[in-house]
């Protein structure tokens, strides 16, 4: 009979899920998501092989579970502690915010924007669905920013996806380089000045970090 590895069966099915996804993680990082195999995962998590299968039918799944579970908070709480300033600053905040965490997580950039390449469509168009906050709030600032004059004029839903794809993109240079640290302050002054202009808004950056 297996070991019981919680208090409950409850317990036990959790700790025995996040064992899965780390180790999930690491061998996805390591090898691929070709080269994991779900034995390797097993292995690394100290599970049985057919034990992954009672939680997550393939690697794809598996994947997809890794980045739903630990991507949507990190957005969350970015984008609730934006301050109460103008659009842009806002935005400013929201560039910021997301390249911080990049430097601070590439492993999971990594999984997002390397590994996660590596599903099949329908699934890659679902992992992006742990950006929606982020995504969201982009586009609610650029509808508001249209609409009270603080934006150049034009449709919110293209303004929306400029924005995003920008931002987007950034983090994906940044996966390009070894030191994300030493990188991003010039990849982020780069996307905003652009953003400044795109947008129309005619003032200095207010985002410098030391």
């Amino acid at each position: 009979m297996p070991r019981i590895r919680g208090e409950s069966i409850e317990a036990h099915k959790e700790i025995t899920r996040c064992a899965i996804m780390d180790a999930a993680a690491e061998a996805f990082l390591t090898f691929g998501l070709a080269g994991a195999s779900i034995g390797a995962i097993a292995d690394l998590a100290g599970i049985a092989r057919t034990t992954i299968y009672e939680y997550y039918p393939n690697k794809e799944t598996l994947l997809l579970a890794v980045l739903e579970d630990r991507v949507p908070p990190l957005v969350d709480d970015l984008v609730d502690s934006l301050p109460d300033v103008s659009l842009f600053e806002r935005m400013e905040k929201l560039v910021e915010g997301t390249f911080r965490l990049a430097v601070e997580h590439p492993d999971l950039v990594a999984l997002l924007f390397r590994v996660g390449r590596e599903l099949p469509k329908p699934e890659r168009d679902e992992m992006w669905y742990t950006l929606d906050r982020l995504t969201d709030e982009l586009y609610r600032l650029c509808s508001m920013g249209i609409a009270t004059g603080e934006f150049a004029a034009g449709p919110a839903g293209s303004c929306g996806r400029m924005v995003a794809d920008l931002l987007v993109g950034g983090v994906d240079e940044l996966t390009h380089h070894e030191d994300l640290a030493h990188a991003e302050p010039s990849i982020r002054a780069a996307r905003l000045a652009f953003l400044r202009h795109g947008l129309g808004v005619d003032r200095p950056a207010s985002g410098k970090r030391q």
